[in-house]
């Protein structure tokens, strides 16, 4: 455990230490682990108490009130190093009742440990602080004025809501390099905060314009990326806030290169409907040496085939640009030229061992389906040089490919496994092979993603048999990913008949940022037997909100939330006729 501390190991999700000591303190947060752990905040090194205070933290997201922990916390307020007092601040207000985080910042003479626990307080509002905050609105620290300042929003007060804004952007510029720098794993930067306070108040207009002003030339490049990170806050908030702030954005990047211009486009990058009325401006840079593989990718997520060629490059240069797997799915859908992919994607696994199948190019074969068929010998070879692991991805892309892989079909044969069973129904067609697994099944299934997958490919390709119903009515009966699997392939096989089951129970689903898109295929299917459902589709088309998500990256719910919103409309469309 030391040497995990001690390199900062155990701060890394998936680290096996780091499991062991998550699930070893959630049995028992005040046990001989916990203890141990805490020796480590007094040690001698800095970078030490550092790495156990942010583990504290982390562990502190399953356990608040944590008095054990807090004592050995608070005493590390007069910590001498800078970043473990800022951590020691945000943890504390988290593990302590309120009333005690305001009585240590009423005692704190550090402007530095007043600020983190101000910072970390934000997130715990409790009225009967609101005198305390009110003086604080005073205070000698800027910084200290200005998050006194974002508390005290009040929805039922927006008579003081210019005043507020005005005292905040008074003390903006001078608590940027403070906020900015808390080094806890709660900070957010000061721009960040108004964005959220605002926020809170369903103030859309207000943050953009905020954010526009705060970008404007004349101010300083501290204070342009504060109004850059206010329009992200805003897109990330608001349905609308994109097409608000995309001119502003577009804008910048017309800019000599910089920090704020950089920030422009990765801001403009994170979002789908951004990125469509910024796809001229984001073609203008991708040959752009720094920012070139954001605007490519941002580019090709949109659909845009002018991102291609500057796909397959980065591809090629083995990039780690995060989404260059959905740009390229993106481009697929939407009808792009597979030459150029496809070769890259087989020069890659050309030039590896038959037992590799690197993710990114097995990916961009798969979502170019057929049109990868050229690829079936690097394929073929996967399933015959596979050594240790079974060769998944193979198998995957195969299925994609489906007939025009009929070569595959005697490699397939040689696995067992569900995989390479979906592979060869989808490569030769044959019932059999589906009907096979099936018989193999008991008739009341209780879960089962691939039974789902087969009912649904023989609901497709000529119906199923008595038992073969009975197996999928078992699954839709089963709530979750099974009845949302399920319920396509019911329509298939009983049309008008199943409707008001299936409406009975698949709207609880249409929110839900995996599930939706799949409910949505079914209800545009069902056509006008489905109409009954347009009043829940009016409401999440209305909603000026983003759907709340539970992905875990603000960014990625966001665009979560714009596809969902785009197959709600198309599906309402085709429902409605």
């Amino acid at each position: 455990m030391e040497t995990g501390i001690v390199s900062g190991d155990l701060l890394v999700p998936g680290n096996h230490a780091r499991s062991w000591i998550f699930e070893t303190v959630q049995a028992d947060r005040d046990g001989p682990l916990t203890h141990r752990l805490l020796t480590f905040t007094t040690d001698g090194r800095a970078l030490v108490r550092r790495t156990v205070f942010e583990l504290l933290g982390q562990l502190c997201f399953q356990h608040s009130d944590w008095p054990l922990v807090a004592s050995a916390t608070e005493l590390a307020l007069s910590d001498v190093d800078l970043p473990v007092r800022r951590i020691a601040a945000a943890l504390l207000v988290h593990i302590v009742e309120p009333d005690r985080a305001m009585a240590v910042l009423n005692a704190s003479t550090d402007p530095f440990v007043r600020i983190g626990l101000m910072h970390a307080i934000l997130r715990r509002k409790v009225p009967e602080h609101q005198a305390i905050l009110d003086r604080l609105r005073s205070d000698p620290v800027p910084a200290i004025r200005l998050l006194a300042n974002i508390a005290v929003f009040n929805r039922d007060d927006s008579v003081a809501w210019p005043a507020l804004d005005a005292a905040i952007r008074t003390d903006l510029e001078v608590s940027i390099s403070v906020l900015n720098a808390l080094g806890s794993p709660y900070a957010e930067t000061a721009g960040e905060l108004w964005a959220r306070a605002l926020t809170g108040l369903d103030r859309v207009q207000d943050c953009c314009a905020w954010a526009e002003r705060l970008a404007n030339p004349a101010e300083s490049s501290q204070v342009r990326l504060e109004g850059v990170r206010m329009a992200v806050g805003a897109m990330r908030a608001w349905r609308s806030a994109p097409a608000r702030v995309a001119p502003m954005l577009t804008g910048l990047l017309g800019e000599k290169p910089s920090e704020v211009r950089s920030a422009a486009l990765r801001a403009l990058a994170l979002s789908l409907t951004a990125s469509r009325l910024g796809a001229d401006d984001l073609a203008a840079v991708m040959d752009d040496p720094d920012l070139g593989a954001v605007a490519a990718t941002a580019l090709g997520c949109v659909g845009d085939h002018r991102a291609v060629p500057h796909l397959v490059r980065l591809m090629l240069s083995d990039s780690d640009e995060p989404r260059l797997a959905e740009a390229f799915r993106a481009v697929a859908r939407a009808g792009a030229d597979p030459e150029a992919p496809v070769a890259a994607a087989r020069q890659i696994l050309a030039a590896l061992p038959d037992s590799c199948a690197p993710e990114l190019p097995m990916r961009v074969l798969a979502v170019f389906g057929p049109a990868a068929a050229a690829a079936v010998p690097e394929l073929i070879a996967r399933l015959e040089g596979a050594e240790n692991d079974t060769p998944d991805w193979a198998f995957y892309v195969l299925g994609q490919i489906g007939p025009a892989a009929a070569a595959a079909a005697p490699g397939l044969r040689e696995y067992p496994t569900q995989g390479a069973t979906s592979a060869l129904l989808k490569v030769t067609s044959d019932r059999a092979v589906a009907e096979r697994y099936l018989a193999g099944c008991p008739e009341e299934l209780r879960r089962g993603r691939f039974a789902s997958e087969l009912l649904t490919w023989l609901a497709e390709h000529g119906g199923l048999t008595v038992r073969q119903h009975k197996q999928l009515w078992s699954l839709f009966r089963v709530p979750g990913f099974e009845q949302v699997e399920s319920a396509g392939a019911l329509w298939l096989h009983e049309g008008p008949a199943v409707a008001d089951e299936l409406l009975a129970v698949l709207p609880k689903y249409l929110s839900d940022d995996l599930y939706g898109p799949k409910v949505l295929r079914v209800l545009t299917a069902m056509g006008s037997h489905a109409r009954p459902i347009l009043d829940r589709l009016d409401r999440f088309i209305a909603s000026r909100r983003r759907a709340a998500f539970n992905i875990g990256d603000e960014d990625a719910e966001m665009r979560a939330d714009e596809m969902l919103l785009a197959a709600t409309i198309a599906a309402r469309e085709q429902i409605a006729g």
